[in-house]
């Protein structure tokens, strides 16, 4: 197992996480941001368990200090051409739609101040409907443009309920396979 945690959020506290703080990461050799008070923690990718009839671009689970984490493809999820993962792809864990979520993404760049006044919206013959909901619009800082996500609309409703669905299935197994083994054991 690779390192597991490399930042979590109470480190980010130790400085206050002001409301025009981003995480950027990269996918694609593109800027990605997203509020830095929505990210619990930063890790490495971690074992992920495999759940079946699940939409292609989730990964799986992650038991994260004993907590189920689901975790999506960000590549996958917004149909990016794929690419193996190396020394710099990271997993984001942010909590979306009241659950903990993890988005594998290619590399975390930093944390930057991005003001109110440097965010536009997309241009109107870029933006559609779709990219309107999770896009809340475009830093720009020097000759840098940085796509800023809204983390509760990555994923719609119906397939936050999918993940929790499989969530739910696999904790039950677990708790089955500890109920069985301390019987055996008993």
């Amino acid at each position: 197992m690779v390192n597991e945690i490399t930042v979590t959020k109470e480190d980010m506290e130790t400085e206050e996480i002001e409301k025009d703080q981003y995480l950027v990461f990269t996918s694609k050799s593109q800027e990605f941001g997203i509020r830095a008070m929505r990210v619990h923690e930063i890790s490495a990718p971690l074992g992920i368990t495999k759940i079946p009839n699940t939409p292609p671009y989730i990964e799986g689970i992650v038991n994260l200090r004993g907590r189920l984490v689901s975790v999506l493809n960000f590549r996958k999820r917004f149909r990016f051409e794929q690419k193996e993962h190396d020394e710099d792809t990271r997993v984001v864990i942010v909590e979306c739609g009241g659950y903990p979520t993890g988005i594998i993404v290619d590399s975390v760049e930093e944390v930057i101040r991005i003001p109110d006044e440097k965010v536009q919206k997309l241009p109107e013959g870029v933006a559609t409907t779709v990219s309107q909901e999770y896009i809340t619009g475009v830093g720009m800082l020097d000759n840098r443009l940085i796509v800023l996500l809204d983390v509760d609309k990555v994923l719609t409703k119906e397939e936050l309920s999918e993940l929790e669905a499989a969530r739910q299935v696999t904790e039950n197994v677990q708790l089955a396979k500890k109920t069985e083994t301390g019987r055996d054991e008993g």
